[in-house]
């Protein structure tokens, strides 16, 4: 984690999960026909998240280990501060075990997606 200019794009993302996750009172509704939507919105933000945090570490040159524990770590503990915030300060928002369980399932599919594109394109 050398420079944080590597990382402006994982800030942009996280800064627009933050912005989505706090809205007291979003513009916008959720489709009712799809179920679980809101689940699978947190899989998409969190699988976003992770997927671009990976390919930053990667293009900072972070050693492999790094890179994987930062990779899994961050998107998972920014996903319990955003549900402890919402449940806390931002009501009528609401935190929820299962939105934070959307999270880490997001994380690691973007992860897993992402690690070995990078791989097999910096052999090339």
């Amino acid at each position: 984690m050398k420079n944080i200019v590597n990382y402006i794009p994982s800030i942009l993302v996280a800064g627009l999960i933050a912005y989505l996750s706090l809205l007291r009172e979003p513009d916008f509704r959720m489709p009712d026909n799809v179920a679980f939507i809101d689940k699978w919105a947190h899989i998409v933000m969190y699988m976003v998240f992770a997927g671009v945090l990976t390919r930053d570490l990667w293009h900072s040159r972070a050693n492999t280990a790094l890179t994987v524990c930062c990779a899994l770590s961050v998107p998972v503990l920014y996903g319990s501060l955003m549900e402890i915030l919402q449940e806390q300060f931002f009501y009528p928002r609401t935190g929820e075990w299962l939105d934070w369980l959307a999270d880490i399932v997001g994380t690691v599919i973007g992860f897993a997606i992402v690690l070995p594109v990078l791989r097999k394109v910096s052999k090339h």
